[in-house]
């Protein structure tokens, strides 16, 4: 009997033995659960497929204090910059890939002034190839060109892309960011900071709805030429298609651009512009709780902008007509179409202080006063102060084409602006060219952003800039 019992004895243990090991992996202690030595199975193919993607990593992620909340909306008659509804449209919020847009408009202002070309081929760095989701599937150690880095952040909103354009305007993503900041406070977007190219979660790159309705009318002024690409719904890459996360663009009437964001600190965010009965209106929403509830938001919001606008009697859009820098069609930025400048790689340098170049170039020492302001004195590099601004008229081959801008830009400005603006015009030598900068100067910012919004309605295109170490005469 002995030896049954002993069999008996032992399966007895073994099973006990079992029970507890199981218990342990079913519900493990508070210790073994953050054990580094716990080995736990990894999911299967099709729990990871199921997976949402990780925005950002909760336990690092420490809120800026700034931002009390995600929600705001504002629409605006884009001819009249007339507020149409609005809520919170002046508080902090985190852009997320709204970011994308000043990205996007230093693409095209370095396109127009020659520093980038649609067909050129930028190299793919390790960060590009590292940043998270969304991507467009760069090749390693490859490249890509322009055209397809563009697209790719209009469409599918690439973070690759977004790297590889920060890095080859400005040498790397800070850099660039520093720049994209300085663009927004001359575009009068006084509260937003970048501190990347993709709108990826940084706690202290922050913005406000009007912040991005300046933007996307900056978009709209600035390169008309290029707004269309806005409205691609989808765009084909290496074989497979980019498709655009704007779906309004598909069943709003009138939808043509601009651009979606999201992150788990932002909530679903959107900037809109539409198009009705010769009207034209922006939309932006933030923190949307989904994509659906903030595009039916965005819908409502922009139904109700355009019966105020008709009921006000606002005046139409008037399309803007292709600036002189312009070098390309957004036509060209399909895939097939022929790469061919409508200008020479530099005939117009905007002065938009997107890049500084590699080695700074020399510029004239002395800056002569235009017609439009005889009785002012000859203004010379020492008397633009740092954090003063500006109106530029825009760059010419000619001096004289550049006192007759100033002229023609002067006759349209109220006397009273008129009499404290300075006319004039330095020289700049950029890739071996010498360009003549037409400048209404000596101005506060309200009156640069001011007097800039009445020429444009006179049709002179100009853009009211802050004087920086990039855009003083001897740094350009």
């Amino acid at each position: 009997m002995t030896f049954p019992l002993k069999r008996i004895a032992a399966g007895l243990s073994r099973l006990a033995v079992g029970i507890l090991f199981a218990g342990a992996i079913v519900a493990p202690s508070g210790v073994d659960a953050q054990s580094t030595t716990t080995k736990r199975a990894s999911p299967s193919a099709k729990a990871r497929s199921a997976a949402k993607p990780v925005v950002q990593n909760p336990s690092a992620w420490v809120a800026n204090p700034a931002v009390t909340g995600k929600a705001a909306y504002l629409i605006v008659d884009a001819t009249s910059g007339r507020e149409l509804a609005g809520d919170q449209a002046d508080e902090l919020r985190y852009p997320a890939s709204l970011t994308k847009l000043m990205t996007v408009y230093l693409t095209f202002s370095a396109l127009d002034s020659g520093r980038l070309s649609l067909s050129d081929a930028l190299a793919v760095s390790a960060n590009a190839l590292n940043a998270q989701p969304t991507k467009m599937g760069l090749p390693p150690g490859g490249s890509v060109s322009v055209r397809d880095a563009t697209m790719a952040l209009v469409t599918r909103s690439a973070n690759d892309a977004a790297i590889v354009l920060a890095e080859a305007l400005a040498g790397d993503e800070p850099t660039f960011a520093r720049l994209m900041t300085q663009k927004a406070r001359q575009l009068g977007m006084s509260s937003t900071v970048f501190r990347n190219a993709s709108g990826l979660p940084n706690r202290e790159q922050v913005t406000t709805a009007r912040d991005m309705a300046r933007l996307a009318n900056a978009l709209l002024r600035d390169y008309p030429h290029y707004y269309a690409v806005f409205s691609v719904q989808s765009y084909p890459y290496r074989g497979r298609s980019l498709d655009n996360h704007n779906r309004m663009l598909g069943y709003y009437e009138g939808a043509d651009g601009m651009k979606t964001g999201y992150t788990a600190a932002s909530g679903f965010n959107l900037v809109m512009s539409a198009m009705r009965d010769n009207r034209r209106l922006i939309g932006v929403v933030m923190g949307g709780e989904s994509a659906g509830r903030r595009d039916r938001q965005m819908a409502d919001l922009l139904d109700r902008g355009f019966t105020s606008a008709q009921t006000m009697g606002l005046s139409p859009w008037t399309s803007i007509r292709k600036p002189p820098s312009a070098r390309y069609s957004a036509a060209q930025f399909m895939p097939g179409a022929a790469i061919q400048e409508t200008a020479p790689r530099v005939a117009v340098a905007k002065a938009d202080t997107a890049v500084p170049p590699a080695a700074p170039p020399q510029a004239a020492a002395t800056r002569v006063a235009g017609p439009a302001a005889p009785a002012a004195a000859p203004a010379t590099p020492d008397n633009l102060a740092l954090g003063s601004w500006v109106i530029q008229v825009g760059s010419f081959n000619e001096p004289q084409a550049a006192q007759l801008a100033l002229e023609r830009a002067s006759a349209a400005l109220p006397n009273t602006m008129r009499s404290s603006a300075a006319a004039t015009v330095d020289e700049v030598q950029m890739a071996n060219k010498v360009f003549h900068r037409a400048r209404l100067t000596n101005l506060s910012q309200e009156q640069a952003v001011d007097g800039c919004r009445r020429l444009e309605k006179q049709k002179i295109y100009c853009s009211p800039l802050q004087i920086t170490a990039w855009n003083t005469p001897g740094a350009r």
